[in-house]
């Protein structure tokens, strides 16, 4: 049986004072649904000495969608953002990747800061703290070497948010606060690392405060995701589309893996391919070739990597077809 490590509960009733809190006291971590990092705290992953509840700061809780935009809180649940009517109609990607993401309870408590924040997963890493000990850990925990490639100095752990493609298709960007320059924005794919125990650029005692989208007139986006069941499973690919047609062409191309490495993948040869041309079937399959150029699947995960590449390129080429199909008919 797995239990929960010893831990202080901190309930701050404004961001301030989250922030105080965790600058306050090294080692803390910040939880608001918890869905992923309770059960990594009884696996062992994690053992930080207090939680700093960020649900008391309402604003982070903002939700906003409109011509000119969206706005949406770390603290925003994965929930809100399925159901949020603007963000359906305008950023059907984000809905769609926010539908996927296990279950409706979970949902319910999961947040889309907690998601874009998620750890990364392995077959090595993902295990009881017994398990991980009686093999002898792995790079990303207790152990020496990294139990996929053992040969390398980096962890291959796998990235695993869904939200995240969906976000980067659309031109996300990304809004953290509490670090030496009080806040700092810039586009989301810019955060991650490719790394698996680093993860992304958050320094300590700071937080992820906002997503900002751009304007979503003329944008047709999607999302698919496959997985090895149908409900409450982590994606073994994900891919998410965004574009505009205009006269008949391809503009404004987005292209954006998940689970294909360490960190989000930007199918940049997909996009180049698709960026100004007409969407004649040719085309679309040939640009969907393409979509695995800078993947690193590697076997941490179920199936094969080739499996997973070979699934990448079909719901790469599905997606296109969906989308640019349901264009035409609005041209």
């Amino acid at each position: 049986m797995m239990i929960l490590p010893d831990f202080r509960l901190m309930k701050p009733t404004s961001l301030s004072e989250a922030l105080s809190v965790l600058a306050q006291n090294p080692g803390a971590m910040p939880v608001a649904g918890g869905t992923d990092l309770l059960v990594s705290m009884k696996h062992g992953l994690f053992k930080p000495p207090i939680l700093v509840d960020l649900k008391g700061a309402q604003e982070l809780h903002r939700i906003e969608a409109g011509e000119n935009g969206a706005i949406l809180g770390a603290c925003v649940r994965l929930s809100q953002v399925k159901n949020h009517p603007q963000i359906r109609a305008r950023y059907p990607a984000l809905s769609q990747a926010a539908e996927a993401v296990a279950s409706p309870p979970l949902q319910n408590r999961g947040t889309l800061g907690g998601n874009i924040c998620l750890d990364t997963r392995c077959y090595f890493y993902n295990q009881s703290e017994f398990w991980r000990n009686s093999l002898g850990g792995c790079l990303k925990k207790e152990g020496p070497v990294c139990r996929v490639a053992p040969g390398s100095k980096r962890c291959f752990a796998n990235f695993s948010s869904d939200t995240v493609p969906a976000l980067i298709a659309l031109g996300a960007r990304i809004k953290l606060i509490g670090g030496p320059d009080g806040e700092r924005e810039f586009p989301l794919e810019e955060f991650f690392v490719e790394d698996g125990i680093r993860r992304n650029v958050l320094l300590p005692g700071e937080l992820v405060a906002e997503i900002h989208l751009p304007a979503s007139q003329g944008l047709l986006s999607g999302f698919r995701k496959y997985r090895k069941r149908g409900s409450i499973d982590y994606p073994l690919v994900s891919v998410a589309i965004a574009f505009r047609l205009s006269d008949g062409r391809l503009k404004d191309v987005r292209v954006a893996l998940g689970a294909m490495a360490s960190s989000p993948v930007l199918a940049l040869e997909t996009m180049e391919a698709l960026e100004g041309a007409v969407p004649t079937p040719d085309l679309l399959a040939n640009a969907a070739s393409l979509v695995v150029k800078r993947a690193k699947p590697v076997k941490n995960q179920a199936g094969t990597p080739a499996h997973r590449r070979l699934m990448a390129r079909v719901l790469c080429r599905r997606l296109l077809e969906e989308l640019t199909c349901a264009g035409g008919k609005h041209e």
